[in-house]
């Protein structure tokens, strides 16, 4: 992968975890992300879902805290972010399937809200909003369309966990999963 093309990406990403905009991710900065996504498809924060996402963003809180060594203040900047998720996810090995799957998986699981394990589009358009309220429906159904593999009209986990990969780990400039978080 270029390092410009992961950085573009790293960059977006580290943007829209950063829920304060103060410049650093912390553990609240997680939190909110996990509340905005249970806000934005009315998942109870007591749910077993929630249960699921919360414990996921934890595990992979404490795997990039951990490779990184980040000292007492507990934060991250876009340069530690992009170091640690370089080292530990780029290549989709061991690191990413122990806690960068499972947090993606649980998230999306979340995004299932009616429960018969696809993600109709307008499911995916709510947890998109989660990650970024400017998204505009017409964006968040080309997105869609491009991820929807087989045109059936639904994502699958599989489809939507193939598009987080190709995020962090992919190098094809246009692979759909790169337009996870809007045009680069």
């Amino acid at each position: 992968m270029t390092n410009d093309l992961l950085d573009r990406k790293l960059e977006r990403a580290f943007a829209h975890l950063d829920a304060d905009s103060n410049g650093v991710i912390d553990e609240q900065d997680m939190i909110a992300l996990g509340s905005r996504l249970l806000s934005a498809l009315s998942e109870p924060a007591t749910s077993p879902k929630a249960a699921e996402v919360f414990r996921g963003l934890t595990d992979f809180w404490v795997d990039l805290f951990n490779e990184l060594g980040v000292g007492e203040d507990q934060k991250l900047t876009p340069q530690q972010y992009r170091d640690g998720m370089t080292r530990l996810y780029k290549d989709g090995g061991p690191a990413y399937e122990k806690s960068f799957r499972p947090m993606m998986k649980a998230i999306l699981t979340v995004a299932d809200t009616n429960g018969d394990g696809q993600i109709s589009p307008e499911e995916f358009h709510r947890a998109q909003l989660a990650f970024d309220t400017r998204l505009e429906p017409a964006d968040a159904d080309a997105l869609f369309a491009r991820i929807d593999k087989n045109h059936d009209g639904y994502l699958s986990l599989d489809e939507l966990l193939d598009a987080v990969r190709e995020y962090y780990t992919g190098d094809d400039e246009d692979a759909p999963g790169n337009l996870l978080f809007g045009e680069l």
